[in-house]
This record gives structure tokens, sequence and C-alpha cells, in this order.
């Protein structure tokens, strides 16, 4: 039911009974929907055409605010509790592949490393190459004491070298397994830091979000409930000047009702002053 207006420009607030003038505050419908939202709240009854005073207005904007920064904080805080929630669950243990491979070394795969090592290497190659040919060179020759213990075509040679190729091939795989295995665990770090890495860009894509989309547009409503508490209380200051100056207004008629009344006063006092003297003579 709509409130019944005093006369044209006047009407009564729907929050104290009080009368106000119309440029004084706004009808319910005018108002923004979480406004609306707040005033229902508190008078179920209330209808689209009720009047609201700016002073009350501030108060309930003083809710809205007040509203707004508690869902805000749940927000950030879920958020946060996302975020943590994520890093917790990735939370992998990265070991060092070089230090966890020591600790595990034995002196078989130490001498396999330093075997594979030197094998791979030109001083191998040159040493052996040398050693050959100053074993045909000789039993070639007999040079040393005329001795060939190894004629052409070097069957004990071969045998040497059989012997050094058969145990080559598993130091080189030992070896080769221990750098599977460093290459195994590195991997298996490179992808927990990867899953890590990409749960939390995730999670700080979500606040990211939520900063740039949520609070963004809270802040701009906040902003509007800003403004507009301004603007009712700029109204409000406007009416206490208006009514101080109505009241000044209303002074100076009586101060010169006042002075009036004293002049009449005193112009009766001096006829009654004349008529008391004539009737003496």
């Amino acid at each position: 039911m709509a409130p019944t207006p005093i006369n044209k420009n006047k009407v009564v607030c729907l929050v104290n009974g009080r009368v106000h003038r119309v440029s004084g505050g706004d009808f319910l419908e005018n108002l923004d929907p979480s406004l609306q939202t707040v005033i229902t709240r508190d008078y179920p009854n209330a209808t689209a055409h009720d009047f609201i005073c700016n002073e009350h207005q501030v108060k309930f904007r003083l809710e809205v605010l007040d509203t707004l920064f508690h869902l805000d904080l749940q927000k950030n805080f879920t958020v946060n509790d996302r975020l943590n929630e994520e890093l917790e669950k990735a939370n992998f243990q990265i070991r060092d592949v070089e230090e966890q491979l020591e600790a595990q070394e034995t002196w078989g795969e130490k001498a396999a490393d330093k075997v594979t090592e030197f094998v791979g290497s030109w001083a191998f190659i040159l040493t052996y190459l040398g050693i050959l040919i100053v074993w045909m060179f000789l039993n070639v020759t007999g040079l040393l004491f005329h001795l060939e213990w190894d004629r052409y075509p070097f069957i004990l040679l071969n045998l040497f070298l059989s012997i050094t190729a058969a145990l080559q091939a598993p130091l080189i795989m030992m070896s080769q397994n221990r750098a599977a295995d460093h290459d195994r665990l590195t991997a298996k770090n490179d992808f927990q830091v990867n899953i890590k890495s990409e749960k939390g860009v995730a999670a700080l894509h979500d606040k990211l979000d939520h900063l740039m989309m949520d609070d963004q547009s809270s802040n701009m409503q906040i902003q509007k409930i800003q403004t507009e508490m301004l603007g009712d209380i700029q109204i409000l200051l406007n009416e206490v000047y208006q009514q101080n100056q109505d009241i000044r207004e209303r002074l100076d008629d009586v101060e010169d009702a006042l002075d009036d009344f004293e002049e009449s006063l005193d112009n009766i006092e001096e006829n009654t002053s004349d008529d008391d003297e004539l009737t003496t003579n």
C-alpha cells in the first residue's frame, strides 16, 4: 500500500514515520536491488511505493557495504584455502639426483664408471693402438731377446683382444644402467616439479580471476554506494542548512514583532502620561 502524501511535496518515511519532503529521499522502487533487499529484510511489509528518507538510506547503504565487505573477505579466504590446498597436494619431495646416486653407489659401480670414462677417450685409443703395434712389431722382428712368443697371425693377441672386449661390454653396460637411473630420477623430479608448478599456476590464475572480476565488480559497486551516500549526506546537509535559514528568518520575524510590540508599549505609555497630565490640569 502506497504511503499517504501529506501534500504535493511531502510524504511519510517508512522507517520513522516522520514527514519529509519528496526531494529528501526516494521511493523503494527507485533504489538499487541490493538496497531494496536490506530494507525489505528489516521491513518485510514494505512495498515498492514506500518512501525512505536520505538519513535512513545512508544507514541501509552502510549495511550493504558491510555485507559486501564480509562477502569479499569470505571469497578471499576461500580462494586462499583452495590455493594452499592445491600446493599441499602437490607437495612432492624433490631430491638431489646426484646426491641420491652417490649414496647408493658401490665400489664396482665406481670402477665401472672410471673404466667407461677411460675407454671412451682418445687416451685409451692411442694407448691400445700403441700396444698392438709394439706387440706385432716385436713378434715379427724378434728384437726382444730374439723371442717370437706370438707369431703371425697373432693368436695370443686375438685372445687378449677378445678378453678385453668381453670385459669392457658388461662394464660399459653397468655405467649405462647408472646413467639410465640418473635420467629416470631426473625425469621423475622434472615431472613432479611440472605438476606442482601447473597446480600452483592454476590456483594463482583462479585468484587473479577473482581479484580482477569479483573484486573489481565489488569495488565498483562499493564506490557507487559511497557516491550515493555522499549525495545523501550532501542533501541532508543542505536540508539542515535550509532549516537553519528558516529558523533564522523566523527569529528575525520574531525580533521584528518584538520591536513593534515595544514601540506600541512605548506609544501607549506616552499617551497614558499625556492623558494624566490633562486630567490634572
